[in-house]
């Protein structure tokens, strides 16, 4: 296939962009707009603290927290994808390897919190990384590929 390197390096960056814009928005509400911070769909962390400012701010720096993890991630998704993946070096099996551990511990939610929130953070971007990695693989063995 004469462009799967091209969609490949492509898909992970876009992925990697996504990640960090969507970070970014996270850090936003937890540190600029507690009030639009929702848990769960619904609740502010006001709510749930029960007046408790202390807790409400705890929920909040929660968030930023993982919203800081999550933007690192992409930031570097982002490198790897933009420079040294696009070169050809061949990363994918660690960009693989990166996103099936932030995968595997966010689907330890269902069988240990028994709760099926945000599997979505999991769950699409693992799909769009093994998509990725596909075309990867297909450039490898494609004598002409670009």
């Amino acid at each position: 296939m004469k462009y799967a390197h091209t969609i490949s390096w492509v898909l992970f960056a876009l992925l990697g962009a996504a990640t960090v814009a969507l970070s970014l928005s996270s850090v936003s509400a937890a540190y600029l707009d507690p009030s639009a911070d929702l848990i769960a769909g619904r609740y502010t962390p006001e709510e749930v603290a029960n007046g408790d400012g202390e807790v409400a701010k705890a929920l909040s720096a929660r968030r930023g927290t993982a919203a800081a993890f999550g933007l690192s991630y992409g930031v570097l998704l982002l490198g790897i994808a933009w420079g040294p993946y696009r070169r050809k070096a061949r990363l994918f099996p660690w960009l693989l390897a990166g996103t099936l551990a932030n995968a595997l511990v966010i689907l330890l939610r269902v069988p240990l919190l028994d709760t099926s929130f945000g599997l979505g953070a999991a769950t699409i971007p693992l799909f769009l990384v093994v998509v990725a990695a596909v075309f990867g693989l297909l450039a490898r063995r494609s004598p002409t590929s670009s």
